[in-house]
């Protein structure tokens, strides 16, 4: 019988970090030993502040490895929020920890963590662990920041990004679990239509909604669906029949040199491309203490093996082949290798 490990995923709860988090349980559901749940919450992952109430997300405590995205430290007090981060890993030794963002991380402070590993990847659509789908472009498309996004959009993206930022909004009834199922089911058809919907409705000064605001139909329709996908946890039938007819996430282009398709993904086999190669990137980032860090084939492949567990089979034949591909790594002279 497979023993499982239990990951989680903590994301902002901003538009993009509802889209990056679902991009990043689908990829790390691709292993075989990963049972992975996510936390995106208005209240306890609205913002910087996270760092400095770890606490508060009690799911942490049931887990053996955790994935913080799209949470940013703030320029004005990431000393302060970096130490807090360090003490909370620091008393859970056992248990392995990933930062991701698309802003400039402290590096330098988590460093004294070791049971933690950071990355920095400055365009959103790099900003998830596994190979980006065509959802990454519409994370992009909500942040102000310099991204290939831009040149890669399809008129509907527009679109749908508007709709997201209205389901993200805070102070709506959608931001949370609610929009999080939404995007689970690849309900982009619904929050398309969202983005069409009469904007009177949707005023977000300071990307809130105000308190009174009217609710529109639209709205309401999304709202009743997303409770029933997480009371059923399965799509309902309309949703099956003609998800192809009206996704817009259906596209023709690559994100990056594989696009998976916007579906969720279970868990497959450890010769699965995808197990392997999220499997190796998660390795070379735990390997990977400096800009300076190198490692050994025989030493990523040990560290896959342990990330995703004994009794995943990682064959090195598969791994050998994968590596010479891998647009994560670079070769370095003496057979080593280097996180990109």
């Amino acid at each position: 019988m497979r023993t499982m490990k239990r990951v989680l995923v903590v994301s902002h709860a901003d538009g993009d970090g509802h889209l990056i988090a679902e991009q990043v349980r689908r990829n790390l559901t691709a292993v075989p030993a990963f049972e992975v749940a996510t936390v995106v919450d208005p209240q306890r992952t609205q913002d910087h502040k996270t760092w400095t109430k770890l606490e508060t997300i009690r799911e942490i405590d049931s887990c053996e490895i955790v994935f913080f995205v799209d949470l940013m430290f703030a320029p004005a007090s990431f000393g302060r929020e970096a130490d807090a981060l360090v003490r909370f890993v620091g008393e859970r030794p056992a248990k392995r920890f990933f930062v991701l963002d698309h802003h400039p991380l402290p590096l330098r402070r988590l460093e004294q963590a070791p049971n933690v590993r950071a990355v920095y990847r400055p365009d959103v659509m790099d900003c998830t662990f596994g190979t980006a789908s065509p959802m990454m472009v519409i994370a992009a498309l909500l942040e102000k920041q310099p991204t290939r996004a831009r040149a890669l959009k399809r008129p509907s993206d527009d679109l749908l990004a508007m709709g997201i930022k209205r389901a993200a909004a805070p102070g709506g009834p959608l931001a949370g679990p609610k929009l999080s199922a939404l995007l689970q089911f690849d309900c982009w058809g619904e929050l398309a239509e969202l983005g069409r919907d009469d904007p009177s409705y949707h005023r977000l000064p300071r990307g809130r909604r105000p308190a009174g605001q009217p609710i529109s139909e639209v709205m309401r329709r999304l709202e009743r669906l997303a409770a029933d996908l997480l009371e059923s946890r399965k799509p309902p039938p309309v949703l099956r029949e003609d998800h192809l007819a009206r996704s817009p996430m259906s596209y023709d282009y690559d994100v990056a040199e594989q696009a998976p398709a916007a579906s969720p993904i279970t868990p497959s086999s450890p010769r699965d491309l995808e197990a392997i190669v999220v499997l190796l990137e998660l390795a070379a980032i735990y390997l990977t203490h400096g800009p300076d860090s190198t490692f050994a084939a025989e030493q990523l492949l040990a560290e896959a093996r342990s990330i995703g567990g004994e009794e995943i089979p990682l064959e090195e034949t598969d791994v050998q082949i994968v590596l010479g591909k891998a647009g994560f790594l670079r070769k370095v002279p003496g057979g080593r290798f280097q996180l990109k």
